[in-house]
């Protein structure tokens, strides 16, 4: 029976799978290059955990590998949501961060909420080959800005608030 280890990072919401060790850990090559790729620029080390050993056969299984996740994110202190979608956030947040940097940190945007800023989903060739229809940019409902996650919008919803009245 084969059995994997599963390698949990709890600052990149990552899980990777390696092959089973016995003997000394500090001989664990495997272990050593996975957890190398987990470190600050200043060479801090991410926080992990390892565990295992699961059985190959049943982390083959994707039902069986999604519950096997579920189960160790939520152990982890995880909220439920799968890891791809604290990456993604992470990821918008530094590039409204890089975008609020580049404008000299203003106090002010005049592009808050502008057609630049929207976030579009790459899907259009998708959504034609299923047949559905074209993302609709006119819906406020589902429309996401860059904006959205930039330190500036909470200045910019208080102006949006004052101009409607409702500090008065």
């Amino acid at each position: 029976m084969a059995t994997i280890r599963i390698l949990i990072c709890q600052d990149c919401q990552t899980t990777e799978t390696l092959p089973p060790y016995e003997g000394d850990p500090r001989n664990d090559t495997a272990l050593e290059y996975a957890t190398s790729k987990h470190a600050y620029p200043n060479g801090d080390r991410h926080f992990g955990r390892l565990y295992g050993p699961v059985e190959a056969g049943v982390w083959d299984n994707r039902e069986a590998r999604e519950e096997i996740l579920k189960q160790l994110w939520q152990r982890e202190g995880h909220t439920g949501m799968e890891p791809w979608v604290y990456q993604a956030v992470d990821t918008l947040k530094a590039d409204a961060m890089q975008c609020w940097r580049s404008r000299q940190r203003p106090e002010t945007c005049s592009d808050f909420h502008s057609s630049k800023k929207l976030l579009v989903p790459p899907t259009a060739r998708d959504r034609k080959s299923e047949g559905l229809a074209k993302w609709d940019r006119a819906n406020p409902g589902a429309q996401r800005y860059l904006c959205d996650y930039c330190p500036i919008r909470s200045v910019a919803e208080q102006q949006v608030r004052r101009q409607q009245g409702l500090y008065k």
